[in-house]
């Protein structure tokens, strides 16, 4: 790939703002910008920036999920249901743990939500519990189990899946009947999973990942087994990214010799780039971005302990757009249609659209040629004198 100078991604905002906590998590839709913070704080922005509202909840927001007029959320150990126009909670559901995913039908009927308890000792995951709820917070069913979900999809009827990690591994379906344990292509533990507009994707530990359609298991050729545990998915009807970790051959293992490696796949699963990085550096998001030249954008973000790197390429070929460097983790992103929003560990939120974003860039691309062309001048003009 062609590299690209540094840039300063204040520059190319469409419109930032900085709050008082961490940013924990992000909704971006057609009509308005929601962040959770890891105090508890939940904002909501129109996308000219205008501020709509903002509440406070119990704890640090996990998650996120959108009805058609109410806004789910996970927040320590609670639910909370808030009304998406106001602002105004309207109820809370403890659970038992901590909370940790969510997920609502688009008419609020069916809610979904995981919790689990995690033991400091043992440094693992000692029980999950799902919970369903109808739009009133009234629990219709719940169920404990040995494993962790790490990723949900929920299907407009009130169907949900689960995909989980050891013992069981596999995943779970959730409807009005109860909750049934199904396999998968593979015993290995979930580590992540997307839903995206075409189909769904599961990573595992071992590099394998499982493609859903509702539910339904995908052709597995189409989805090729990365080399390293599976960090982030990203999937759009143009085809999925991945980012796996991987360790060098010293035999020596920490955190200094796993680097990253992202991957970008076309509709068929045939591979269009990879990205890697060094040791010590570990890809955390990848996201299908606004379209440049009528071709989807690819983001790509790692953090090094130190700064995040965050590189956009073209998602279709292996072209890159821009690099930008801050001193920040990025601790959530998400794209819609024409824009996408960036949260970072100190507060700062930036939303970027892709218009303005890639006319911005390209002026910024002349100005660095015509420095380099007027360099050349006058060296030109010094050696002649």
């Amino acid at each position: 790939m062609e590299g690209q100078p540094f840039r300063d991604l204040r520059e190319m905002a469409w419109f930032e703002r900085q709050i008082d906590a961490n940013i924990s998590c992000i909704h971006l839709d057609g009509e308005r910008l929601i962040v959770g913070d890891w105090d508890g704080g939940i904002h909501c922005w129109d996308l000219n920036g205008e501020n709509l509202w903002s509440t406070k909840t119990s704890n640090r927001v996990g998650n996120l999920s959108l009805s058609k007029n109410m806004v789910y959320a996970v927040c320590g150990r609670d639910l909370t249901a808030i009304e998406l126009s106001t602002g105004a909670i309207q109820w809370n559901s403890e659970l038992e743990g901590s909370s940790d995913l969510v997920a609502s039908t688009q008419d609020g009927s069916t809610i979904i939500a995981t919790s689990s308890i995690f033991d400091l000792e043992m440094n693992d995951f000692l029980e999950s519990t799902i919970w369903r709820f109808n739009q009133d917070g009234d629990l219709l069913f719940k169920e404990s189990i040995d494993e962790r979900p790490w990723s949900i999809e929920m299907r407009g009827d009130g169907t949900a899946f689960l995909a989980l990690g050891r013992p069981r591994c596999g995943m779970i379906r959730i409807n009005e009947e109860g909750a049934r344990h199904m396999t998968l292509p593979t015993n290995s533990p979930a580590t992540c999973g997307r839903v995206g507009p075409k189909y769904s994707i599961i990573g595992h530990a071992d590099g394998t990942l499982t493609g859903l359609d509702t539910g339904l298991v995908l052709d597995d050729d189409d989805f090729t087994n990365q080399p390293g545990p599976i960090e982030a998915i990203s999937s759009a009807e143009i085809g999925y990214m991945v980012a796996s970790s991987i360790e060098d051959n010293s035999g020596i293992s920490d955190s200094n010799t796993v680097r990253g490696i992202a991957r970008s796949y076309d509709a068929k699963g045939k591979l269009v780039w990879q990205i890697e990085t060094i040791g010590g550096c570990i890809i955390e998001h990848v996201e299908h971005g606004p379209e440049f030249d009528s071709s989807a954008t690819a983001w790509v973000v790692s953090w090094d302990k130190i700064d995040s790197t965050i590189i956009v390429n073209s998602a279709t070929q292996d072209r890159q757009y821009a690099i930008f460097s801050e001193p920040s983790r990025v601790n959530a992103i998400q794209a819609y249609e024409d824009f996408i929003a960036i949260g970072f560990d100190n507060g700062r939120l930036i939303l970027l659209q892709g218009e303005l974003l890639h006319r911005r860039l390209s002026q910024k691309s002349e100005d660095h040629s015509d420095e380099r062309r007027n360099k050349l001048a006058e060296k030109l003009r010094r050696l002649r004198s």
